[in-house]
């Protein structure tokens, strides 16, 4: 299930539900969040005081999701690959591997 953040209603938004004027309790005071299925309706008061809330759209956190593991040279040159870095425009030399010692042109 996601976690929704949630907020107090800044002054001069919607009134509360209840049409008061409520002060943000210790839980609305600040952004707060709930674990909700999704196809629960948004809240609109604070489960603690009542006051009017509401839910602040954040990204999500995806956990390193599409982040890029890049290999070292050791498991490179294990896994029987060849490496060659730029030296030059259109001049490459090899760091590790089999094959020629340089490519060019």
């Amino acid at each position: 299930m996601p976690t929704y953040v949630y907020r107090a209603l800044r002054d001069g938004s919607a009134p509360d539900p209840a049409g008061e004027n409520k002060r943000a309790c210790d839980v609305c005071a600040v952004e707060f969040e709930i674990v909700q299925k999704m196809a629960d309706d948004a809240l609109t008061a604070c489960p603690q005081c009542g006051r009017a809330i509401e839910r602040v759209i954040v990204a999500p956190n995806l956990n390193g999701a599409g982040k890029v593991k890049t290999p070292s040279e050791s498991t490179l040159s294990k896994s029987g690959f060849t490496q060659y870095k730029r030296k030059g425009k259109g001049y490459y030399e090899k760091s590790f591997g089999s094959g020629p010692s340089t490519l060019h042109p």
